[in-house]
């Protein structure tokens, strides 16, 4: 099955919502305390780069984006659907071919990822991330792993 991509809405986010990964929904709740706060700032944050992925039925597999941080450093982002874990190869594939693109437009990103998340670890390491070690963060101190891609000599958030 073909994974489709396009600008996503408050319609996408809204899919994902009522049908988030377990992981991602955990994730979430740990960094901002609120899922569905985090999904829709991370929709505003990222005007210009926000994406919807769906499948062929037109079902939401996810809701991706980058945000702008500084004049330096760009912060990427992703939630998922449970619907998405039926589609991990093309998914895995659809990445792979669109990341060089992500790239060229910001070279240099960082965010944090969820320690528990071993998938998405796994996913951004294929995708060339560097991780960093965990460190607490958010509301309830759970560790955060550092991921970044780019920078040069930048320090990686603390």
């Amino acid at each position: 099955m073909a994974i489709f991509l396009r600008r996503a809405e408050r319609r996408d986010c809204e899919a994902v919502l009522r049908d988030i990964r377990p992981a991602d929904e955990a994730e979430l709740i740990a960094s901002d305390g609120d899922a569905r706060l985090a999904v829709m700032k991370g929709w505003l944050a990222s005007p210009s780069y926000c994406w919807a992925g769906y499948d062929e039925c037109g079902r939401v597999l996810g809701v991706f984006g980058v945000c702008i941080e500084d004049w330096y450093w760009a912060c990427p982002w992703l939630v998922g659907t449970r619907a998405l874990d039926f589609h991990r190869r093309e998914f895995a594939e659809l990445s792979f071919r669109i990341f060089p693109r992500v790239r060229e437009r910001f070279p240099n990103m960082r965010n944090f990822v969820d320690e528990r998340n071993r998938a998405s670890i796994a996913w951004l390491s294929r995708l060339g991330f560097e991780m960093g070690e965990a460190v607490p963060r958010g509301p309830y101190g759970l560790r955060f792993i550092p991921f970044r891609i780019g920078g040069g000599d930048k320090c990686v958030l603390l």
